[in-house]
């Protein structure tokens, strides 16, 4: 088979022995374990010399009954998950959620419609089997993008590879999942590729209904808006010549009713189309130019009536949004036997517009976001050198140019209530367009102390301007761009760039069969944007009018979050091996008021015990997966949270893989039915459940299920 890289430039090599990272995410999260025999500690690779805390893993959605990969997601060091519906789980990495963490998918940069995350960039994603997803552990470099004070990941479908014949040859495959709860899942793919063509066309199809809590605690309820139903699919097609390759796709996502519970309404509708163009251009041996061109457009409708009880007709809420994104990206990469150095420029825009209205009221309507725009022009340069067998480093810069507006608003309210007038016409008096300059700065050290373990210093300034809900929410609204804690929130148009001084230190020590990375990370982050109290009479006097809590109100104050997370892997044998992760991150508020940050990740940890056996070119075998979480005691009190307690969960994998293609896979989640509660998974907001309103939203039961995968392939 051939790759579709041009040439050593055009993906960096793998280095296998120094900087493998996790063979347990490996043989819990790959199709087929990866620890047939005591040189597998090389099956999954960590890109080496260019990003040496980059790590790239295959993931399998079929090994879970979330439809999102969320579970396995969650067992990279240090990434959890804010689950604010079944399919709109949130990343977080770190300690820092929503835009701060750069998710990419396919390549792009997801504008959501949804101002509180519903179509979260992990929405996006075509659930087939074979999802490539890359973190860049650590400070991320600046070539991965701009904004990405809170780390980076990006999540894409394995690429195709080319054939040595100019006959094409035709594969593809078929996986369903039925679980409990009615929960089932249905993927089907299908190539032709030849010698230098390909198309490849993926779907999906989940749905599931309304799951219950665990029954150790008493009798399992019935968790309200747990339910999703969506579909989506994927064309992907491309050229490969001597000096250059052709790259397309087309990706539409459907979100039909689905449910949110930790959010005010609920998903009526999403439709997401997202595409993208690649031109690669090999100059010579060492110089290639690479073009990538994005489209992202999404149309979502929301409520809080047709999915969840709502007696008060007069507060019947129906919100449309719409959202549209455009990038380019150019980038020239050079390489050659000391040098590894990367130019490129950046551009990408995104618009976004939202309307609320009544259907019982006509004449009701909020223009909370009109003709919002919000641009990114950036620049940046990154070199990296392996003087000797001793130090390699890494030095990058980028800058960045955000700038944003939005048009004038306007609500019937206005008409009868001097406050909303006050708040609409300040609004549209004030200067809304607003300029944000932006300097990235990293560094980066690996000191190799003997031949079995390496240390890693990282060192930068990263810096993120404030998103569109932050600036431009005139009106207070439950807007928090996925937090979800509860409270309405205003903009600030008056708001400062957030500036974070960070500092990683990360070591990997090897043996025969096992390897140990621990890594350790502070950062200070000056004008850190988060919620403090409102200031403003008109929006006070509205909630006050409402009889509801005073909104919350953007505001630049200091946080310092620091933490660690670690690895760990160790082969027993050719057959079995266990892995184990772990992370910790605290997080303070430092300005006016001091408080830990809100939703932050408890200590946690993962550990993997799995077993394959080989027989007559088949296998078989299984993976017990424990999920531990401590308590969590360290919360925002502004902001209205309250601790959880710890847990343990235990999920079982078993598999057996014929030689012929065909894969069966009993999946069992939460084996014991444990009552629990995730800290990541928000506070109820439904009415009339069995879940009361402000209740953490328990996770599911005992869930056990059955994927049967078959995978073909014609000459």
């Amino acid at each position: 088979m051939q790759n579709l890289s041009l040439s050593a430039a055009a993906k960096p090599q793998r280095i296998f022995a120094r900087h493998f990272l996790s063979l347990a995410v490996a043989v819990t999260l790959i199709s087929t374990p990866a620890y047939a025999n005591s040189t597998a500690l090389e099956t999954i690779t960590v890109t080496g010399q260019h990003h040496p805390l980059l790590i790239e893993t295959t993931l399998d959605p079929t090994q879970s009954s979330a439809p999102d990969m969320r579970n396995q997601l969650a067992q990279l060091p240090g990434i959890s998950i804010n689950g604010n519906g079944a399919v709109s789980g949130i990343i977080q990495y770190r300690g820092m959620f929503s835009d701060r963490v750069n998710v990419q998918i396919d390549g792009s940069v997801i504008t959501a419609a949804g101002p509180n995350g519903m179509d979260s960039p992990l929405s996006h994603v075509i659930g087939s089997i074979g999802q490539e997803v890359t973190l860049y552990r650590g400070i991320a470099p600046v070539s991965v993008g701009a904004e990405t004070i809170g780390g980076a990941v990006a999540i894409s479908h394995i690429a195709p590879e080319l054939t040595d014949s100019e006959q094409r040859t035709f594969s593809g495959g078929l996986s369903v999942s039925r679980f409990s709860f009615n929960k089932t899942h249905y993927s089907v793919s299908a190539n032709a590729i030849n010698h230098n063509t390909y198309i490849s066309v993926i779907a999906d199809k989940q749905t599931a209904d309304n799951y219950r809590a665990g029954s150790s605690a008493g009798n399992g309820i019935v968790i309200p808006s747990s339910f999703y139903d969506r579909h989506g699919v994927k064309i992907r097609g491309g050229y490969v010549a001597k000096n250059y390759s052709i790259d397309g796709f087309v990706t539409a996502r459907t979100t039909n009713e689905s449910g949110t519970p930790t959010l005010a309404m609920d998903i009526i509708y999403i439709d997401a189309l997202l595409a993208g163009l690649d031109y690669t251009q090999r100059l010579n041996n060492q110089w290639q130019l690479k073009t990538q061109v994005r489209a992202n457009n999404n149309e979502h409708i929301m409520d809080n009536f047709t999915l969840r009880s709502n007696t008060n007709n007069a507060a019947y809420r129906e919100n449309y949004v719409d959202s549209e994104g455009r990038s380019i990206s150019i980038k020239a990469s050079h390489i050659d036997a000391q040098w590894r150095s990367e130019y490129g420029v950046d551009w990408h825009t995104k618009e976004h517009y939202s309307n609320i209205t009544n259907p019982n009221m006509a004449m009701f309507y909020l223009n909370n976001f009109n003709d919002v725009q919000r641009e990114t022009a950036s620049v940046y340069a990154q070199w990296e050198q392996e003087k000797s067998s001793d130090l390699q480093w890494l030095f990058g810069t980028r800058y960045s140019r955000i700038s944003a507006d939005a048009g004038t608003v306007d609500s019937n309210m206005a008409m009868m209530n001097p406050n909303v007038a006050n708040l609409r016409d300040a609004f549209n008096t004030a200067q809304r367009s607003k300029l944000f300059d932006l300097l990235d700065v990293v560094g980066r050290i690996s000191l190799p102390s003997n031949e079995s373990s390496v240390w890693t210093l990282s060192a930068g300034v990263k810096e993120q301007a404030p998103i569109y809900q932050q600036i431009y929410t005139w009106f207070p609204l439950g807007i928090s761009a996925g937090m979800a804690d509860g409270r309405n929130y205003l903009g600030n148009l008056d708001l400062s760039k957030e500036t974070a001084f960070k500092v990683d230190v990360s070591a990997e020590f090897t043996g025969l069969r096992w390897r140990l990375a621990p890594s350790v990370y502070w950062s200070q982050i000056d004008n850190y944007i988060m919620g403090m109290p409102s200031d403003n009479m008109s929006a006070n006097m509205i909630a006050q009018m409402n009889n509801i809590a005073p909104p919350l109100i953007w505001a630049n104050e200091d946080a310092q979050i620091a933490g660690f997370d670690v690895t760990y892997q160790y082969a027993f044998s050719d057959n079995w091996s266990l892995g184990i992760t772990g992370q910790y991150v605290k997080g303070k508020q430092t300005g006016t008021i001091k408080q830990d940050l809100y939703r932050l990740a408890p200590f946690s940890g993962d550990v993997t015990l799995s077993w394959q056996q080989e027989h007559d070119s088949n296998s078989y075998g299984f993976i017990l997966h424990t999920e531990l979480a401590a308590a969590q005691n360290n919360v925002a009190e502004l902001q209205n949270e309250t601790s959880t307690s710890g847990y343990g969960v235990v999920n079982f994998n078993g598999y057996y893989q014929f030689d012929s293609g065909l894969k069966i896979q009993l999946v069992a989640t939460n084996i014991f039915d444990k009552t629990y509660a995730p800290h990541l998974a928000g506070v109820n907001r439904v009415t009339a459940a069995q879940l009361a309103v402000g209740d953490k939203v328990l996770s599911a039961g005992r869930t056990v299920g059955l994927n049967i995968n078959y995978q073909f392939a014609i000459d």
